[in-house]
């Protein structure tokens, strides 16, 4: 669908109404030449969890003695 510039001024919020609720494009001319498109933003991607986590494989590491119970001095440190 096309409008003028001067259309767009005076309809712009049902215009932009429009573009979101239909899933229209709207291209704004100005003496006939397209000036401007308004498009509605594509809809947000799902992360899909398993993909997500799967990033984090082999980014954990752990001491050899993480079971061990911590010793007195170790606490301070663990503060």
């Amino acid at each position: 669908m096309q409008i003028s510039v001067s259309e767009f001024k005076t309809k712009c919020t049902k215009i932009i109404r429009d573009v979101a609720n239909l899933n229209q494009t709207i291209e704004i001319t100005k003496r006939g030449k397209i000036v401007a498109i308004v498009t509605p933003p594509e809809p947000p991607k799902k992360i899909d969890p398993h993909d997500f986590l799967d990033c984090l494989h082999g980014t954990v590491t752990y001491a050899a003695d993480w079971e061990q119970p911590l010793g007195e001095n170790d606490w301070d440190a663990c503060k």
